[in-house]
Order: C-alpha cells, then sequence, then structure tokens
C-alpha cells in the first residue's frame, strides 16, 4: 500500500498508513482553541458545568488535550483504521467528560483510549538500550492509569482524592516536557552550532536529565507523606532544568527564532517547578499560580511550537523561516502572564478573558500551519534528465534534529 502524509481527513482503507501528528495534533489545536472559551463561558452558566469546576477544567486540559500532543508526538505512522479507532475514542471520551462526567461511557471511552495507546506505543519504548529513555514507559503508563483512577473516584464520589490526582499529575506532565523538551532542543541547537562553525559541547546532558528523572520522581512518590521535602526536590529540578537550558547557550542563536520560542517554553517550565516547589513549602498557598505556570506557560508555548516544528519538518520546510512562531510564542506568554497575574490583581476578568484569548490565538496560528504545510515541490532545471538527483529546488537549511526521543 502507498504511504500517505497528507490524507488525514479522507477515508483510507486497508493498511494504508498516515502519519499521527496530522491527525491528533490538528485535534488538539481545535480543542485548544474551543476549550478555554468555554471554560470561561461555564464560570457565567453558559457552558459545560464540569469546566466552572477547577478540577474539570484541570482534568480536560491535563488528561484531554494533552494526550492528544503526546499520542501525535510519538506514535508516528500507523494503518488509517487503528488511527481512526484512537481517534474516535478520544473524542467520544472528551464529548462523555464534558456532557456527562464521571459517568460510565465517560470512564469507559477514556480507558479504551489509554489502553490502546499504551498497547501501541509501550512494548516499542520498552525496547530502547537506555534507562533514561525507558523511563518513559513507567511514565506514560502512570499517566494512562491516573487518567482512569481519578474518573472512578469522581465517580465513587471520593472527590479529595480525584483532586489529589489531578493536582499531582502536574509533575509526571512536567517530567515528559522536561524529557521530550530537551531531545528536541539539544540536537536542534547543535545543528545550529555545526553551521555558525561552533561546537556544543553540552547537548542532552544525560547526567542532569538523570538527575531530573530521579528527582522528580522522588518528589511526586514523596508529596503524601512529606510535602515540604518534595517542595524542595521540585526547586532543585527547576534549578537543573535551568542549568541545562544554560548549558546549551543558546544566545549564539538568537538568528534562530524557533529554537529561542522553544527555549522560552524550557524557561517556563524550570520557573513553574520552582513555584511550584514553593507552594509545597508554603502549604499550598498559590497552587493554581505555579500550575499555569507550567500548563500554560511551559505546556502551551512548547505545544505550539513542537506541533509547527514536527509538521514542518515532516513536510520539508524549516521552522526558522516561519514569522507566526514568533508570534503564536508572544500570544502565549502573555497569556500565561495574564492567568498568574489574575490570582493577585482586582481586575481578574479581564486579565483571564486576555489569558483565554491569548491561548486560543496561539493554537489559530498552530493549526493554520498545520493545515496549509505542503511538501516543498521538487522542480528539476532545464535541460537535466529524469535521473538527474542533485540539483532540486529544496531548501537549503537540513533538518538537523528529529521528533522522536
Amino acid at each position: 500500500m502507498a504511504q500517505s502524509s497528507n490524507g488525514s481527513f479522507r477515508y483510507l482503507p486497508g493498511e494504508t498508513k498516515v502519519y499521527a501528528h496530522r491527525w491528533f495534533f490538528t485535534a488538539a489545536c481545535i480543542y485548544a482553541i474551543f476549550i478555554i472559551p468555554l471554560t470561561q463561558l461555564a464560570r457565567y452558566g453558559f457552558g459545560p458545568v464540569i469546566l466552572s469546576v477547577p478540577t474539570g477544567h484541570a482534568f480536560e486540559m491535563l488528561f484531554g488535550f494533552a494526550p492528544a500532543l503526546i499520542a501525535g508526538y510519538l506514535l508516528g505512522p500507523m494503518p488509517a483504521r487503528r488511527l481512526i479507532w484512537f481517534l474516535c475514542f478520544w473524542l467520544l471520551a472528551r464529548i462523555a467528560g464534558l456532557a456527562v462526567p464521571f459517568s460510565w461511557p465517560a470512564l469507559v471511552f477514556n480507558a479504551l483510549f489509554v489502553m490502546l495507546f499504551a498497547r501501541q506505543l509501550l512494548p516499542r519504548l520498552w525496547a530502547a538500550k537506555k534507562w533514561r529513555n525507558r523511563s518513559l514507559v513507567p511514565l506514560l503508563g502512570l499517566i494512562c492509569a491516573v487518567t482512569v483512577a481519578a474518573i472512578l473516584a469522581g465517580r465513587l464520589d471520593e472527590y479529595p482524592l480525584h483532586r489529589y490526582l489531578i493536582d499531582e499529575s502536574v509533575q509526571l506532565f512536567a517530567l515528559l516536557m522536561l524529557f521530550i523538551g530537551g531531545r528536541m532542543l539539544a540536537p536542534a541547537a547543535a545543528g545550529e552550532f555545526y553551521r555558525q562553525g561552533m561546537e556544543l559541547e553540552a547537548r542532552v546532558q544525560p547526567n542532569i536529565e538523570a538527575s531530573l528523572i530521579i528527582t522528580i520522581t522522588v518528589a511526586y512518590l514523596l508529596t503524601p507523606v512529606a510535602a515540604p521535602l518534595s517542595g524542595m526536590l521540585l526547586i532543585l529540578c527547576g534549578i537543573l532544568a535551568g542549568i541545562r537550558l544554560f548549558r546549551w547557550r543558546l544566545w549564539h542563536c538568537l538568528a534562530r527564532p524557533d529554537l529561542i520560542c522553544l527555549a522560552l517554553g524550557y524557561g517556563w517550565l524550570a520557573l513553574g517547578l520552582i513555584l511550584l516547589g514553593i507552594t509545597k513549602l508554603d502549604g499550598g498557598s498559590h497552587f493554581s499560580t505555579a500550575v499555569h505556570a507550567i500548563t500554560v506557560g511551559a505546556l502551551g508555548t512548547l505545544a505550539t511550537n513542537v506541533i509547527v516544528r514536527v509538521t514542518l519538518l515532516h513536510v520539508k520546510q524549516y521552522p526558522s523561516r516561519i514569522p507566526q512562531i514568533v508570534i503564536m510564542t508572544g500570544c502565549m506568554s502573555i497569556a500565561a502572564v495574564a492567568r498568574m497575574a489574575a490570582d493577585f490583581s482586582d481586575h481578574r476578568e479581564m486579565l483571564l478573558i486576555m489569558a483565554a484569548s491569548g491561548w486560543s490565538i496561539a493554537f489559530l496560528f498552530a493549526l493554520h500551519v498545520l493545515l496549509t504545510s505542503r511538501p516543498v515541490p521538487r522542480v528539476k532545471p532545464a535541460g537535466s534528465s529524469s535521473s538527474d538527483n542533485i540539483n532540486k529546488t529544496i531548501p537549503t537549511e537540513p533538518p538537523t534534529d528529529s521528533h522522536t526521543p
């Protein structure tokens, strides 16, 4: 069967393969554009009731929106029929969760999606040789398990447990972003250094990466029994992430706004971990502010940039030439600052509307790039033979990074 990279929205029979990122990134963008305005409307009684509850909004962002991004990033090419099942279960889970939260359909559809996801991806990741790469298996497995456990806790009226599972899962997604963000930034920065005739010695930085994996894992496990110690470990994680970012020396890459925008998302992640650690030391004060530094600043910035980056590299176009990256990253930074400031301001409602607008506009730009990206045509110069494979009109900047871990 022929491969298809741009037939994501038409029926493809048999075992024809399609690319998961086009399906799930499109779904994630559309969902992101509407879910935050719906949350704002729900607060005034005009949207799904569950979104007016902080845990309902948080669940949909962490276990609805984020898994679509993860699936698009990690699944790769797969048979179209199987991918349709993935997308249908994800979509039905979102509809059921908003219409009848904590219902059996919401539980079943979420469970089916995460089970298919785990079965498809985890055995492949476990084949990795290095334990740091294998650590994605228990991390993603735990995220899948918490998805089901959080819904089940709500259905059984165990609301403290429901809230605890959602609140503490922020650390799991932070670790996933630290891993994937580092694996994307390091080779991209090294490629830019190479083009400038320099060498970047600190690339993946395995010792720091290993420390981040271990430290966040211990912080997560210690939260129910020693929250202050967990907080100190999270502060250490934020500092380590900041050191890792500094060692990439991205001030030499100012001509590459795509790398600077990715770095900004990683910087939000480091800041968010430090703030989250401080809140644990302070007994949970300003928890929402710290969480939104991670979920809006880091997740929003990294998500939009990864969507655009993966999409463009796939069709052999290069993110360094796309001005929309700077615009959407600026919108997301405004959204993050506005959402955090809303917790301290008398103009809370205005700031929340500004944050929601910035978030949706950023994903609207990402969706535009996703839907309009096309492979670069290969035009043969006059006089060349059909076997001439040298002089092709292709971008001159070689891809130096991959979106797979």
